[in-house]
């Protein structure tokens, strides 16, 4: 792989995996690290990337499974006094309405409440745009299951969010496309 194609990867993709590896982590430096070190590795092996038709999808599984493991390791006292800071600064923003931040917080609560096949899927069509068939082919289900599961995430999202605050799916939904 020479140098402009290895630069025309990094920018295309790489604040999509930032935030698809966030979805995992909670953590934005953590997933910004995660994907970086995930681009180191392929500069190093330049002669090892494969030569595939959908290199996003690669990437894509390549961050799922270093986030997996960066899950399964255990968490130091340092890591957790971090997330707290995170949250602590997160907090004190005072650019977004207090509604809308609620909102948006209920409804990543909601995304994450969805099982967890559901949940990648979900996240995989909506937050990364992949098509039925991308997602498909990426976790290797048939497209009729990425259907069921976009249906189900949907009817549930569209329940649970209307309970808990109905005028989130007039205004946010829509960057879900939840009608």
């Amino acid at each position: 792989m020479d140098k402009e194609k290895f630069e025309s990867l990094y920018r295309t993709y790489q604040p999509g995996l930032v935030n698809f590896a966030f979805f995992y982590l909670k953590n934005r430096q953590e997933s910004i690290d995660l994907v970086q070190e995930l681009f180191l590795n392929i500069w190093e092996k330049k002669g090892q990337f494969p030569d595939t038709h959908n290199p996003k999808a690669y990437l894509m599984m390549a961050v799922k499974n270093r986030c997996y493991n960066q899950l399964a390791k255990p968490k130091t006292i340092h890591e957790d006094s971090e997330m707290l800071k995170e949250v602590f600064i997160s907090t004190e923003d005072t650019s977004q309405p207090i509604e809308t931040r609620q909102a948006e917080a209920n409804i990543q609560k909601q995304i994450n409440n969805l099982p967890e096949k559901c949940k990648e899927i979900f996240i995989l069509s909506r937050f990364e745009h992949l098509s039925y068939k991308e997602i498909a082919v990426l976790l290797s289900i048939s497209v009729k299951t990425v259907e069921n599961q976009i249906g189900n995430a949907l009817k549930q999202l569209r329940k649970n969010l209307k309970i808990l605050i109905p005028l989130t799916v007039s205004t946010l939904g829509g960057m879900l496309n939840l009608a």
